[in-house]
């Protein structure tokens, strides 16, 4: 009887053997899974959160923006493709907003200081895009920016001219906008460096203000120009 005692138990510690084996072996499998796509979605592990991704991906590869039409503060239609300044410094607003976009707008503020000469020569423009279309109206985008002592001639301001272009707008920026249940808007707030060929050659964060103002000096040249004086 004892053969016959032994054989169950060895059997069971086979078994047993056997699902460890299994469970490591998938574990594994997942792991190794787990780790391919956050390499890809990180770009190789370059890039740690989306919005890291999105910068490294301006610089590395920008993208030409859509040309949409944009209705403007003064009520004028425009695109950005139709704007005159070779170097463009975008951000995404909502008026009503009293966090990020308060302090977008005190950055434009220190930008149009700081870019005075760029901006006086036609080659940098500052442009404030609203997410919001339906509550920023015209009026209310000319009272945002005369909030933050914006000169129009400077900082313009707009929507989109078309309330179902906005997706095609927050894509061509990779800017995500999430409604926060009050009323509000939950996004990312950076400052979108946009060159002469209209691509998007760079994203900054709101407090590096001195490399939004050298990357905007070096597209628009003026930066050389000071150079050989």
């Amino acid at each position: 009887m004892r053969p016959n005692a032994v054989e169950p138990r060895a059997s069971l510690h086979a078994l047993a053997a056997s699902t460890r084996w299994r469970t490591a072996l998938a574990s594994t499998v997942v792991g190794l899974a787990g780790l391919l796509v956050t390499h890809a979605a990180t770009d190789g592990f370059s890039a740690y959160t989306l919005e890291s991704a999105r910068r490294l991906q301006a610089l590395r590869a920008p993208a030409k923006v859509p040309a949409l039409a944009l209705e403007l503060a003064d009520g004028r239609h425009s695109s950005l493709h139709a704007l005159h300044a070779p170097v463009l410094l975008v951000d995404f607003v909502y008026t009503r907003c009293d966090t990020y976009c308060s302090a977008l707008g005190g950055v434009f503020t220190q930008l149009q200081q700081h870019l005075a000469a760029e901006i006086a020569a036609g080659a940098v423009r500052l442009v404030s895009l609203s997410f919001d279309p339906r509550h920023d109206t015209p009026a209310a985008l000319s009272a945002y920016r005369a909030r933050h002592r914006g000169d129009p001639a400077a900082w313009l301001l707009g929507r989109p001219a078309k309330a179902g272009d906005l997706p095609r707008w927050l894509d061509a920026f990779g800017v995500v906008v999430i409604p926060d249940e009050l009323g509000g808007y939950a996004h990312n707030a950076a400052v979108h460096v946009v060159g002469p060929d209209r691509k998007l050659v760079a994203i900054h964060d709101l407090s590096d203000i001195d490399g939004v103002i050298a990357r905007a000096r070096q597209l628009s040249g003026s930066s050389r120009h000071a150079q050989l004086r």
